[in-house]
């Protein structure tokens, strides 16, 4: 097994890194691939991807790949999962249960679904078994579950730094305020 966690880890957090940590132990995976989304992803107030895949490489030992960075323009999860398995067998996406429940707007999902195996972070408030038996069930035998719980904010840390600097690494933080990053 090899474990996919992608993410725009705008900033990432020590939840990030609890969650990779939670991975190793409960699933034992050959590696953990994390991938920054690349500046093609459009997203309000992502980071420059330099930033954020330096900061990871401050706080994880695991493969950080640039996969996502290197198109022009965004493809997908799907585009990159394929390009990973040329390299690395029996994938497994990780995604919270709150990207699950949005999943038919993701560019095309069901290959996606039907190619892949996911590993769900699933959360309080939301009935995941009971949303894939309603509406994804043909993929049902694809999914693995752990559950996890941090009370991190990436908009929290982004919008003040020094209120929620505990949410990050030190490294991070020192990243962060050497380089000026998410300041007005």
């Amino acid at each position: 097994m090899n474990i996919v966690y992608g993410g725009s880890f705008n900033p990432p957090t020590i939840a990030h890194e609890g969650i990779i940590s939670e991975l190793k132990k409960e699933f034992k995976p050959e590696n953990i691939i994390i991938i920054p989304a690349g500046n093609s992803y459009n997203r309000k107030e992502l980071l420059d991807f330099r930033h954020r895949y330096n900061m990871l490489k401050l706080v994880s030992d695991d493969i950080i790949s640039d996969i996502e960075n290197k198109n022009q323009e965004y493809k997908g999860t799907l585009y990159t999962l394929d390009l990973l398995s040329k390299d690395y067998s029996n994938l497994y996406f990780v995604m919270g249960a709150d990207n699950l429940i949005d999943i038919k707007s993701w560019i095309r999902y069901e290959e996606l679904l039907s190619k892949y195996n996911f590993i769900i972070i699933t959360r309080d408030d939301i009935d995941i078994k009971a949303f894939i038996d309603n509406n994804l069930r043909a993929y049902k035998s694809h999914f693995s579950f752990i559950s996890l719980k941090y009370k991190v904010s990436s908009t929290a840390i982004r919008n003040n730094i020094e209120e929620h600097k505990n949410m990050l690494n030190p490294k991070v933080y020192e990243y962060i305020k050497k380089n000026h990053l998410y300041e007005e």
